[in-house]
């Protein structure tokens, strides 16, 4: 059915908003306007290893028969869904544009929602809008396989003797670092036993020494020949990082110092040296997270401290700039920016610099 549009060009007296001096009446019949052609879509290959590379889509310019300002969008869907939920990769005046891997994958699992590691076709098509007055006007489609690939990766966890105890509620996180590849710092007790697990249960999957008979173990860890063959930990107690590959079938050990945490000031008790008097030494959870329960004294300073020492490093209320900071504290103006308390008790603190955190709660 031919559709008739009416235009109005309205010229306007200059420097004066005034009314109408002259008026064109201009039809457009979009059954005989040209439509956009996406050019042939580029070979895509998703993978974190070139998740920087650019892919380039281009499209002819759509033909109303005359000179308007026309706004393109490159659009994607999951194919079989006739672009019900499209997702506009660009929208913009130009005829091309280019997209990083990264970007295309992001954009199928968060806006598409589908599953990474999967193999699943996608739609392209180009959309060319003047008005809300003019029906669009829209490329054919062009379809793409891919694979997603994964940018979030749960933990696995270690459970056993070995890292605190045989209790799921003891279970130590040990976090991905990157595909397949799952590393931590813990505190390792000689002679013990423990397991890796995929979640923080027993079951349903679990990785023991001979998982890895195909691989390497560190010399540190051999198979403690009980009922699971579990890993027996042989090296001295202390604090290690373990590095485990479920790809290559490795598991690492190094020995690392143990990851130390004090509060010192006159807000917990006193300006005493890290590591002496009211200092409060405080509880590794795990890499980069300590916690401790603290009585805090009203209108009074303190800071955090990596060392028994003043030096080299502490942090400030400052350092947390870009995180959050529990509502009780605040910056107390001082030389050394420290934390100021608002309000007394005694609270769990909780530090977290993965995510740039100081939080409390109720002991």
């Amino acid at each position: 059915m031919r559709k008739l549009i009416h235009l109005f060009i309205i010229a306007l007296a200059v420097g004066l908003l005034s009314s109408c001096e002259d008026t064109d009446l201009v039809t457009i019949d979009t059954t005989t306007s040209s439509a956009p052609e996406l050019s042939q879509i580029p070979s895509i290959e998703l993978s974190m290893d070139n998740a920087d590379d650019a892919l380039a889509f281009s499209w002819t310019a759509a033909d109303y028969d005359i000179a308007l300002a026309v706004t393109y969008q490159l659009q994607i869907a999951a194919s079989g869904t006739d672009f019900a939920e499209p997702y506009n990769l660009y929208s913009g005046t130009g005829l091309s544009t280019s997209v990083t891997v990264s970007t295309l994958n992001t954009a199928i699992l968060n806006k598409l929602a589908l599953d990474p590691e999967t193999e699943t076709s996608i739609d392209f098509r180009v959309v060319s809008t003047v008005s809300t007055a003019v029906d669009n006007l829209t490329s054919s489609t062009q379809s793409a396989t891919v694979t997603p690939y994964a940018t979030e990766f749960p933990p696995i966890y270690m459970i056993g003797a070995a890292t605190g105890g045989w209790d799921t509620s003891l279970a130590v996180e040990v976090p991905s670092s990157s595909p397949s590849v799952y590393t931590a710092v813990w505190k390792f007790i000689q002679n013990e036993a423990f397991r890796f697990f995929a979640q923080q249960d027993w079951s349903p999957t679990s990785y023991n020494y001979p998982y890895f008979s195909a691989g390497s173990v560190s010399s540190l860890l051999e198979d403690a020949m009980d009922g699971d063959n579990n890993f027996k930990f042989v090296g001295e107690t202390g604090y290690y990082r373990v590095t485990v590959n479920l790809k290559t079938l490795t598991v690492e050990m190094e020995s690392v110092a143990e990851p130390i945490m004090y509060m010192t000031g006159a807000g917990i008790g006193g300006w005493d040296q890290p590591g002496t008097g009211a200092s409060i030494k405080m509880t590794f959870v795990k890499e980069n997270v300590w916690k401790a329960t603290a009585t805090f004294v009203s209108g009074e300073a303190w800071r955090f401290f990596a060392q028994a020492d003043w030096s080299p490093t502490s942090y400030n209320y400052p350092y947390f700039a870009d995180g959050t900071v529990a509502a009780m504290f605040e910056n107390a103006g001082d030389g050394d920016s420290n934390f100021k308390n608002k309000s007394a008790g005694t609270y769990v603190i909780t530090l977290d610099l993965n995510e740039l955190s100081v939080t409390v709660a109720a002991p």
